[in-house]
């Protein structure tokens, strides 16, 4: 790790209430910048905890957008979190391809990964992502592009916070995932 974590006796004592016997890597490292962590992790909660859309297409974006930006951290993270949220071995193994094939997903669940692709790419190309739009809106309602869309750019966030800080995957999750042959 490229930054050293803070623990709740190193932490400031403005975001100690973010600590506990298992804080992450993230907590742990925001810590150093209380402003940031007071504001990220109340936004981050929200995105990633329950809301309209359902826990599966949450995972489907978080574990697709980042094995599309390359973050091990979340990619590893969220294969974990995906299964227990129900998505089969097979699909797990798609998103993480960053190829899925459509015939595992539904109608609704293609368009979504084309939008994924396109608006996770380094450089979103505005005729596709307004063809990938079009076909979002077939299948998904306003309100739920909207949270796709800002679950997408916070996922892309975090992917590249993690990569940059080296952000090493939890022992537990590793273990899992070198017991399913996942790593």
């Amino acid at each position: 790790m490229n930054i050293t974590p803070l623990n709740l006796q190193t932490a400031p004592l403005s975001v100690r209430n973010y600590f506990s016997e298992n804080t992450g890597p993230l907590v742990a490292t925001m810590a150093h910048v209380p402003e940031i962590l007071q504001t990220a992790m109340p936004m981050i909660g929200q995105q990633f905890g329950a809301s309209a859309l359902s826990m599966r297409h949450k995972e489907m974006i978080i574990l697709g957008v980042s094995a599309l930006q390359g973050c091990q951290y979340c990619t590893q993270t969220h294969t974990v979190v995906a299964h227990r949220e129900g998505l089969t071995s097979q699909e797990i193994l798609q998103l993480r391809s960053g190829q899925p094939q459509q015939q595992l997903f539904t109608n609704a669940e293609a368009t979504l990964w084309t939008y994924i692709v396109t608006i996770g790419a380094d450089r979103p190309n505005g005729e596709a992502v307004e063809q990938a739009m079009n076909n979002l809106k077939k299948d998904w309602m306003e309100f739920e592009i909207v949270e796709i869309t800002m679950l997408i750019g916070t996922t892309i966030m975090l992917n590249r916070y993690c990569i940059a800080l080296g952000i090493p995957t939890d022992e537990a999750h590793l273990t899992w995932l070198d017991q399913q042959d996942w790593l």
